[in-house]
């Protein structure tokens, strides 16, 4: 078995595969434009497949035929072929996490393998870096740490505003948000244990919308010159201090890559744009975008009314392309925006969404959400594990907003909350017609992710899997262990070797037979010590 290394020159080397680890140094040309590396594995014990745009969990197949894009703006270059029991048959990656890169996975039926190429695209920045082959049978968390490691990530700190609870109007309100909601709202969720608002699309156009079919067609038509809106925000710059009074910090949503067609800011870039044209908007042409005035409008808008930061949206909607590149411009892009906006507040928030989330992005978000969950617990722990896997205890990870319709069974309730502790919760919800049984359990989960944030936020998190399934996330430092349970036959192999104060959360829909000194139900009352109901937790003290 080797792996092949193709320059668009013609070029072409071959390089013999080791037992378990093969690393290939790259040295850029500068007459070369693109370069191919791929590999063909046995598909012996392989089952499933798992890249980073795949959310959340494993495939529970073997894909016939599969194309990734990554780049620094979405995805990063990294494709694994697993074993049933969920180890890592063969892990191909690069350390080039900037340029664009298209993967494809190919099954050769008459070989019995599965062809990984990876086509990376060269431009005159780019440093050298490495192809790697891991055959190590390890988990796929490890190799994914062992990926990592190779990176040369810089140590960063996070502003302590990162890790606080965070209140989102979007699923509650959409574009109806308003300074009356908000003000109505924010004092409850503060008393719920939240510490941060983001107020979402919708203030900075006069029009009162919720999304719908019909809406969706022209959602985006008004955005783009980033001016809060008078009629809905009145007294705004005093409507942020009110809020800020109220111990929470105030981020805007902002999505600098759409303009609206009713927009100001279109005529300005009406000739850097793209031409494809989608619910209201063009995309910005970063390859041929002066971006000084968007980045400077969005930098005063945060300063003017001094702001705690800007949840960025949409910095994916242009996706990596090996044939006309734009992955390096858009992190220029980014890190012009971020850089900035850093430079005028050290303590700045900056919300990436999921399939940024990623190390490339380390040094200019400040967390890390992720994709969108409303109504789907299960699909909102899957989106955090992944953003797990992806970048580790490197960063803070925010949950998607926890979102569930009136007269949801409080077991679901519970679910939404406990599923939202593989990191920093975040909610949307109209906390102002909220059944007590509700605030009980918010309050209880809430409370209880204050009380551990060290152990969330900075413990080492692992994944079990079950059937390509993901089966419990844990997370555990030197003195604690939390276990959240998505499966409830696999909570023998979550508490093997435990030896910590343990804390399990229980998702499924099995009653655990489990040593507890302390139980609560589904609607967080005390329960019976020794069981666990489903949509319950309990506490397991160290032996």
């Amino acid at each position: 078995m080797d792996i092949r290394i193709e320059y668009s020159s013609g070029r072409i080397e071959s390089y013999p595969v080791g037992e378990q680890l093969t690393e290939i140094n790259l040295q850029p040309a500068g007459e070369e434009s693109s370069v191919s590396a791929s590999v063909q594995i046995p598909l012996i014990d392989v089952f499933s497949c798992w890249h980073s745009a795949l959310t959340p969990g494993l495939t529970n197949r073997i894909p016939w035929v599969e194309k990734v894009s990554c780049g620094a703006q979405k995805n990063f270059p990294f494709y694994a072929l697993l074993s049933r029991a969920g180890r890592v048959k063969a892990a191909f990656s690069s350390t080039n996490i900037i340029d664009d890169c298209e993967i494809t996975f190919a099954i050769n039926q008459e070989k019995c393998t599965g062809e990984l190429t990876f086509v990376i695209a060269l431009l005159p920045e780019t440093q050298p870096f490495s192809i790697t082959l891991d055959l190590t049978s390890r988990t796929l968390t490890d190799a994914l740490t062992e990926w990592r490691g190779k990176l040369d990530l810089p140590q960063l700190v996070y502003p302590a505003g990162a890790y606080e609870p965070v209140y989102c109007t979007w699923y509650v309100v959409h574009g109806e948000v308003n300074q009356a909601f908000v003000e109505e709202t924010c004092p409850i969720a503060k008393d719920l244990g939240f510490g941060t608002l983001i107020v979402d699309d919708g203030w900075c156009y006069d029009e009162n919308k919720r999304v719908s079919p019909k809406t969706i067609v022209n959602w985006y038509e008004s955005v783009g010159d980033w001016n809060v809106s008078p009629v809905k925000f009145p007294q705004f710059k005093e409507h942020v201090k009110r809020i800020q009074a109220l111990g929470m910090n105030y981020l805007l949503w902002v999505a600098p890559h759409l303009f609206g067609r009713h927009s100001k800011m279109l005529e300005a870039y009406r000739e850097q744009t793209l031409p494809d044209y989608v619910e209201g908007y063009y995309k910005m042409d970063v390859n041929t975008a002066n971006t000084d005035i968007l980045v400077d409008k969005l930098r005063t808008l945060a300063k003017e009314y001094d702001l705690d930061g800007l949840k960025i949206d949409f910095l994916d909607i242009v996706s990596p392309n090996v044939s006309h590149p734009n992955a390096r411009n858009t992190y220029h892009f980014i890190e012009k925006v971020c850089g900035g906006l850093k430079a005028d507040n050290p303590n700045v928030l900056i919300e990436f969404r999921q399939s940024y989330a990623t190390p490339a992005m380390l040094p200019w978000g400040t967390q890390f959400r992720a994709g969108d969950a409303p109504f789907d617990w299960r699909l909102n722990f899957g989106r955090l594990v992944e953003i797990r896997l992806n970048i580790g205890n490197l960063g803070p990870v925010h949950a998607d907003p926890a979102y569930w319709a009136s007269g949801e069974l409080p077991e679901n309730v519970s679910r939404h909350l406990m599923a939202m502790l593989v990191g920093v919760p975040m909610l949307s919800m109209d906390l102002r017609s909220l059944t007590e049984t509700e605030k009980r359990i918010i309050r209880h989960y809430i409370e209880f992710y204050n009380q551990h944030r060290k152990l969330i936020n900075h413990g080492e998190w692992s994944v079990l899997f079950a059937q390509s399934e993901i089966a419990a996330a844990i997370a555990e430092n030197e003195t604690e262990r939390l276990v959240i349970l998505a499966d409830g036959n696999a909570l023998a192999d979550a508490l093997e070797n435990t030896h910590k104060n343990t804390w399990v959360m229980n998702l499924s829909d099995k009653t655990l037979a489990i040593a507890t000194s302390q139980t609560f139900t589904a609607d967080c009352l005390p329960g019976s010590k020794g069981t666990i109901p489903p949509g319950g937790s309990g506490f397991i003290p160290a032996p």
